[in-house]
């Protein structure tokens, strides 16, 4: 679980514009380490709820992050322009992201997660993982038993979400830029302050500087969602059976954000 607490509070004379920002992801992509460095910049703190429904970004004030899994449209979009929310969108393999939603919903931390029930009944870790790429339709008798009538297939989840890395005035970073190594983790932190710089000036801090402090903010295990954090994880979890079934229904989604240049992998 992420802490409220961000960076050091401001004393109450002091009125930096600090920025409003929206970190919107794909579920398993990131999300809490995205959180952990906005944080990290003095002053900011989350929200006290997720953002699920357009009513919740009135929870996002200056100085103040909200994480959420918002699918896009262009209403949503000029919405958060007319409010100037700013949005970081966080992105991550489909393949992983299927892996780390099966571990995810199996450890069900919270206790309340509607797919679990179903998954548990699965025998192997083989098959929820195909379930969780082809998506399952309970029959009518599951559905009494498990209280779902579906679960949604990988592409389902993601699609309406990645419309996002195509909308101008939006940040967009990937897991892996964020944890390949430290060049690639710098490179993309000084984009986000670019990104937020006009919000972030009034701080009187360098833009290395505020590097620094976010990088000093990432602690993964104090997540509450954290796993392993590694990228190409698939690769030890994937079956031949995995993979065809993965190519038929995103395989064409992977090669459009740029993770594979065609089906041969």
């Amino acid at each position: 679980m992420i802490s409220r607490k961000g960076g050091k509070a401001l004393s109450p004379n002091q009125t930096r514009p600090l920025p409003r920002v929206l970190v919107n992801s794909l579920p398993k992509s990131g999300t809490h380490l995205l959180l952990q460095m906005i944080l990290g910049i003095p002053g900011m703190i989350i929200t006290p709820e997720w953002i699920i429904e357009d009513k919740d970004l009135d929870l996002i004030n200056s100085g103040s992050v909200g994480p959420g899994h918002l699918v896009h449209s262009a209403e949503r979009a000029q919405l958060l322009k007319q409010k100037d929310i700013k949005v970081i969108f966080i992105s991550r393999d489909l393949r992983d992201v299927a892996v780390s939603l099966v571990h995810f919903v199996m450890l069900n931390k919270w206790g309340n997660h509607p797919w679990t029930p179903y998954l548990k009944n699965l025998k192997t870790h083989d098959e929820r993982l195909l379930a969780m790429i082809n998506g399952v339709h309970l029959t009518k008798e599951e559905q009494a038993e498990f209280q779902i009538t579906h679960i949604p297939n990988i592409r389902q989840i993601s699609k309406d979400k990645l419309e996002w890395q195509h909308q101008p005035g939006i940040c967009t970073v990937t897991f892996e830029e964020l944890v390949y190594d430290e060049d690639s983790q710098n490179q993309s932190i000084m984009r986000i302050l670019d990104y937020l710089w006009e919000d972030l000036k009034d701080l009187h801090l360098t833009k290395f500087e505020l590097l620094q402090k976010i990088k000093q903010n990432i602690v993964p295990e104090n997540s509450g969602t954290f796993r392993k954090g590694r990228i190409g994880d698939w690769k030890h979890e994937f079956t031949e059976t995995h993979k065809e079934a993965f190519k038929k229904v995103a395989g064409e989604l992977l090669i459009q954000l740029g993770y594979e240049k065609d089906n041969n992998w």
